[in-house]
């Protein structure tokens, strides 16, 4: 059975595949290009009491087509098959606006949060922060729609489930949207946003928030509420700021989800960070529709070299729930030979306090392991 479950996603990529290229030669009109990334980790722990297992780790091996069917539809497929596991990403079609907007169907990002609407192949550390893993609704299947223009710009979507979540009973439906403020003044870019999303959990009623310490090889997560049952809404926020200066940019976010159920307690957890992040060879992101772009050596004998630094912070404990806290710090450095290569190289320190999580029959409480994780990444 797993072996089906497995091969039936690359089984229908390689049809739509078939189907665009068909279309492509039959048509002669529209255009797809095959695309991709490959990530790969390695990971050194210095544990505390929890045993941390050393090694590598293909974070994301994905492939895909993304291109257009005529001047106003376009359309994208795109799979994960790491380590034997198999996940829907960006599925959809896409159609331009006269307005100047555009409306997406599929499987695709609810519009919550700068990090998690931003490119894994563009972010300058290694995972995302721990708040955005663990609050941020990602991936569902819906409509949403947005548009940018000058300074402004708004993204919205009505969602139900993700693709793989396909339990018995009535799909949750949610509404999610993210509007964006991002003036220039002399050159320097000014972000400013703001984004909610609201869920009603219908059949789909439990909810449960954990994460990893901002790396992935081993796998354990130490702070983790567990199942929390008999949800019936749960509505998240977040602010984002960010400045960039040349080759400098500041950047931070505060996230919250507050959890409804139908009967006991009902929490609320949060999570924030602040980051940045300085080019040493003085190239500059660029930045557009409401995210940083990729980093392009200004030499490509020379590459470029980046340097970062976070402070992350999650709360997972509340109203009774202990999931447990976590503060991160984590310092980067990235060296790119072109824009589509990069080797990129991050020291986490971590202090997880108040953890009612358990690892293998043994209560988390609190751990403080020091992490040096590795990656060598490309994208086409």
């Amino acid at each position: 059975m797993t072996r089906i479950s497995c091969f039936t996603p690359a089984l229908a990529l390689l049809m739509g595949v078939a189907v665009f290229s068909y279309t492509s030669a039959a048509l002669a009109e529209p255009e797809f290009k095959l695309r991709g990334r490959m990530h790969l980790d390695y990971a050194l722990h210095d544990d505390d009491q929890i045993d941390l297992d050393d090694g590598f780790l293909f974070r994301r091996t994905r492939i895909g087509v993304k291109g257009s069917l005529n001047d106003e539809w376009s359309g994208m497929i795109e799979y994960d098959f790491s380590e034997n596991n198999t996940s829907a990403q960006d599925i959809y079609v896409q159609r331009s606006l006269s307005s100047g907007g555009s409306i997406r169907i599929g499987h695709i990002k609810v519009p919550m949060g700068m990090e998690e609407i931003s490119s894994t192949n563009y972010l300058p550390f290694i995972e995302r922060s721990s708040p955005n893993t663990a609050l941020v609704t990602s991936y569902r299947i819906g409509v949403g729609y947005q548009r940018f223009a000058g300074a402004l710009g708004f993204q919205a979507m009505a969602f139900g489930r993700e693709l793989e979540d396909n339990r018995p009973g009535d799909d949750p439906v949610g509404i999610g949207a993210r509007a964006i403020y991002a003036p220039v003044f002399d050159g320097n870019q000014l972000h400013l946003a703001a984004s909610f999303a609201y869920e009603d959990a219908r059949d789909f009623n439990t909810v449960r928030f954990r994460d990893r310490p901002e790396s992935r090889p081993d796998g354990k997560r130490l702070v983790d509420t567990g199942t929390i049952a008999g949800v019936d809404k749960v509505i998240k926020y977040g602010i984002e700021a960010a400045w960039q200066s040349g080759p400098f940019i500041a950047q931070a976010e505060y996230l919250a989800a507050g959890v409804d159920r139908d009967a006991g307690p009902e929490p609320d957890f949060s999570g924030w960070y602040l980051q940045g992040n300085w080019i040493v060879t003085g190239e500059r992101r660029g930045y557009r529709d409401g995210v940083f772009r990729n980093v392009k050596p200004g030499s490509p004998d020379r590459g470029a070299w980046e340097l970062s630094v976070r402070y992350s912070s999650l709360d997972l404990n509340d109203s009774g729930f202990q999931g447990g806290e976590q503060d991160n710090v984590t310092v980067g450095l990235n060296y790119y030979t072109q824009a589509n290569v990069r080797f990129m190289l991050n020291y986490v320190m971590v202090d997880v306090s108040d953890s009612g999580a358990t690892i293998d029959g043994e209560t988390v409480g609190d751990e403080s392991p020091n992490i040096l994780v590795g990656r060598v990444q490309y994208f086409f």
